[in-house]
């Protein structure tokens, strides 16, 4: 994987969040570089994950930004060493009353009534009520221990130490694409289901095509005792 592979695969991911009629802001079509003042709030230790989702947010510190305000981040730091984030809307619920407050100042921002800038600072003095965990992924290479840091790797939810390890380097679309089937089912479900005759989804057919395209780890990277335990293939 190297850094113009993650581009194309970034404007990839901006098509399928077209497609599935959930795309709001194509904000950077290259992967990100650092920003200080994010890295500094997540190293910090005190910050909770609506203050890291809010900063991001604020500093548009995003690649996508989806329709629900959740976004993704893509980078990389050499060859293969890659970095992928979903950042949920920790605001979203299941409330009706909340999700029409959201469409409703959603509408405001998009008829010109309201600037996004507002909107953000409307969002901030909302109360966090969203279940959708943070998802990351990492591939680090040089962060490799047998066992405790595995190479290619997910977190689950704020939690930064829980690894869970994956014997595939994702793309960043792959990545994407499980994002959309697991949390934007309902979109996946409307848009895609067909009549093909194997795979009656036309977005579960470009998952199966992308995961061909994740190429296994490195032997030396993933020894035989580790396929023994519990790994995402």
């Amino acid at each position: 994987m190297n850094k113009e592979e993650v581009r194309s695969g970034i404007a990839q991911v901006w098509r399928l969040a077209e497609e599935l009629g959930v795309a709001e802001i194509y904000s950077n079509p290259t992967p990100l570089p650092v920003n200080a003042e994010f890295r500094d709030l997540i190293l910090s230790g005190s910050a909770g994950y609506i203050d890291v989702y809010n900063k991001a947010l604020g500093l548009s510190h995003y690649n996508i930004l989806l329709s629900d305000y959740s976004f993704f981040q893509f980078s990389i730091e050499g060859d293969d060493n890659v970095r992928y984030a979903f950042y949920p809307n920790p605001y979203a619920s299941n409330s009706n009353e909340y999700n029409d407050w959201f469409r409703s100042r959603h509408e405001m921002v998009q008829a010109g009534f309201l600037t996004h800038e507002e909107f953000l600072s409307l969002l901030a003095d909302k109360i966090g009520v969203g279940a959708v965990p943070l998802l990351r992924y990492e591939n680090a290479p040089a962060q490799r221990k047998k066992f405790h840091h595995p190479c290619s790797h997910f977190h689950i939810g704020f939690h930064s130490e829980n690894r869970w390890p994956v014997r595939r380097i994702l793309t960043p679309a792959a990545f994407a694409l499980l994002v959309f089937k697991f949390y934007y089912g309902s979109n996946w479900r409307a848009v895609g289901d067909d009549d093909h005759i194997e795979i009656e989804n036309s977005f579960d057919r470009t998952l199966v095509s992308e995961k061909a395209r994740c190429y296994l780890v490195s032997d030396m990277l993933f020894d035989p005792e580790e396929e023994r335990a519990f790994y995402f293939g």
